[in-house]
């Protein structure tokens, strides 16, 4: 069997991971409540104007606009018709155009008479005016936003063609095994991954014998398998032994840091992803392997990156890509750590710059690309 290779770029790794993965998963349709966060898997497009008919904007009462010409406090104007009340998203009455605020009416007397002139149109809703037919929401790679829901109510729409890949996550450790409470990484992933069904499986112990066979079970079942910890050079660090003996390791060691010990194959032709366990090198390699390989399983269109000026200079060393945890003010990326990545400066971080392998660092003023975390 040949060696796993070892990459010194982090971008050469990527391309050999996403040539494991040839079509994202299969689209299934999810009630629209569930999908939030979810792929889409084709496109929200309008099928009918929102409002259908003109409808109320405000409360008020609904009247024809002629029968109000030159009202005024003054001068009322009767109308012919006993006026409506409606609320805001009410049907117009057949033969009204136009809605009177209700201090505009008064019904002192024996006919209701308008102190006010409204033209028409006015406190009304057309339709199509919150959506035009034919619009289209979301495109298809776009995540279902929790904002979305008032726009397909409005259209009735109950559920929406998703990809949603399943991950299995397996944490390894006898202190995990022992505690799973300690498995802190399985929280920060299950947000970072919320484009995916996430599955925590039983921990392991650092054993080949009990990972690999565990490894096999939930191939079938997943989309992608993670195993968090094991991937260094100590003597317990044997997760990528594991993923050998139950299937392929295509790779283990990135040029990157935090994330060097980072490593990945196949299970039954499924992405198996090595994460170390530390956190901020667990965050790095999920970075930059991870969630362009999710994406790809989703078919997602990843966001571009965000553009900010640093604030101070960054040096980086030259062979390796450095991934440098940023606080965000005021336009100004402000560098909190090179190299060790300790977790107060994880916590504080709102977005990582990847410093690329032939790359010494950047100055202060350079504007750079972050990745948002």
């Amino acid at each position: 069997m040949s060696a796993p290779l070892r990459l010194t770029d982090p971008a050469a790794a990527l391309e050999v991971l996403l040539s494991l993965v040839v079509t994202p998963v299969a689209p299934t349709r999810r009630p629209i409540a569930d999908a939030v966060g979810c792929v889409l898997a084709e496109p929200l497009v309008a099928h009918q104007p929102v409002p259908a008919l003109p409808v109320a904007a405000r409360d008020g009462w609904a009247v024809t606009a002629a029968d109000t010409d030159g009202a005024s406090p003054y001068a009322p104007a009767v109308l012919p018709m006993p006026p409506g009340r409606v609320a805001p998203g009410d049907r117009l009455p057949a033969g009204a155009d136009a809605v009177l605020a209700p201090f505009e009416l008064s019904e002192d007397g024996p006919f209701a008479t308008a102190v006010a002139a409204v033209a028409p149109g006015e406190g009304v809703r057309r339709p199509g005016e919150e959506i035009a037919p034919g619009a289209v929401l979301r495109s298809t790679g776009e995540r279902l936003a929790a904002r979305d829901l008032p726009a397909l109510a409005a259209l009735g729409m109950v559920e929406v063609a998703v990809r949603r890949p399943r991950l299995g996550w397996i944490a390894t450790g006898d202190e995990i095994v022992a505690d799973p409470a300690r498995d802190t990484l399985a929280s920060l992933l299950t947000s970072m991954a919320s484009a995916a069904a996430f599955h925590r499986l039983p921990p392991m112990q650092d054993e080949p014998r009990a990972i690999a066979p565990a490894l096999r079970a939930a191939a079938a079942a997943h989309d992608l398998l993670v195993v968090s910890g094991g991937t260094g050079e100590g003597r317990d660090d044997r997760s990528a032994e594991a993923l050998r003996a139950a299937g392929t390791l295509r790779l283990h060691g990135i040029g990157a840091r935090p994330g060097t010990t980072a490593g990945f194959g196949t299970v039954d032709c499924r992405p198996v992803l090595l994460l170390p366990g530390r956190a901020e090198d667990a965050l790095a390699a999920w970075v930059l392997l991870g969630r362009p390989l999710l994406a790809r399983l989703a078919g997602e269109s990843l966001p571009l990156p965000m553009r900010a000026t640093l604030a101070r200079k960054v040096a980086s060393t030259v062979g390796l890509a450095e991934i440098v945890p940023v606080r965000l003010a005021g336009g100004l990326a402000e560098p909190l750590a090179v190299g060790a990545v300790p977790l107060v400066a994880l916590s504080a971080a709102d977005a990582l710059l990847i410093v690329p392998p032939g790359a010494e660092g950047y100055d202060a003023g350079a504007e750079v690309d972050l990745v948002a975390l």
